[in-house]
């Protein structure tokens, strides 16, 4: 099965739903946003700056680097029609923020027209991350940043015990869901194959312990294996109901390593 992710608009509208709740739950995760955070600490901002998120879902990231570079303006560019619906539908008050339907292969900006592009939790879903570097490079302007966030799905946990179901939603999420599990630790050689110097790259844990942050992933899975006739909906209502048992109860847990990379088109010489 292909990720679901690289064709939004061919997923159906009930998964669609369940893909807006979990990309606005994972953008307000208290665990979360820290993350976000931290590279947004990184960059400096001149007034009238141009910065694009690449891929930017219903737009939680790009809504928060509008509210911290208000002088700024940004663009949340997304290949699906129904996530830049939703996006638009959250853009409140915020006159610095746009969005656009568009693909991160074939941006509309010109060359070196963009001082900051952002790609968060993108690369790890699309079949070649490659051209997707290539392309964020060419429209930075030289000493312009690229920031890439996305999750290292090869070692996200959920499990509390041997065989633990909940884990077993997470794998079958990272096999379904996920283009690229292992997407993280290639971040490196990308960059540099786009002649961008790399400045910054960490990593950051995402613990959940309480909240709704990564429940998407077994909602996604449940629907997956009840869709496909592996299991029956006692057991698809029963794996969502043991994620909130675990919630109430204080006993979830759940981790997913975040890497940011954070690179700069090197200015002429």
């Amino acid at each position: 099965m292909a990720d679901p992710f690289q064709n939004v608009s061919d997923a159906g509208q009930e998964l669609i739903d369940i893909m807006v709740e979990t990309l606005e739950n994972r953008g307000a995760d208290p665990q979360m946003v820290p993350v976000i955070d931290a590279y947004l600490d990184d960059l400096t901002v001149a007034p009238g700056a141009r910065i694009v998120e690449i891929g930017a879902g219903t737009g939680p990231v790009s809504r928060r680097i509008a509210d911290r570079f208000p002088d700024a303006s940004v663009l949340g560019v997304e290949p699906s029609p129904e996530l830049v619906a939703e996006a638009d539908k959250r853009v409140g008050g915020r006159a610095n923020l746009a969005f656009a339907v568009g693909s991160g292969d074939r941006l509309a900006e010109v060359d070196g027209g963009i001082d900051i592009a952002v790609q968060h939790t993108v690369l790890s879903h699309v079949p070649d991350p490659a051209v997707l570097v290539a392309e964020a490079a060419r429209v930075l302007k030289p000493g312009g940043r690229l920031v890439i966030c996305d999750a290292d799905f090869s070692k996200q946990s959920a499990g509390a015990f041997e065989d633990d179901p909940l884990q077993a939603c997470f794998d079958l999420f990272r096999k379904t869901f996920v283009t690229d599990a292992f997407l993280a630790a290639k971040l490196p050689r990308l960059i540099a194959d786009a002649g961008l110097t790399l400045d910054i790259f960490r990593v950051a844990n995402r613990l959940t312990l309480t909240g709704p942050g990564v429940l998407g992933p077994v909602r996604m899975a449940t629907k997956y294996m009840l869709d496909n006739g592996m299991i029956g909906e006692p057991l698809a209502v029963a794996l969502v109901g043991e994620y909130e048992r675990r919630d109430r109860d204080g006993t979830l847990y759940a981790l997913t390593p975040f890497v940011t990379a954070i690179s700069t088109r090197p200015r002429a010489t």
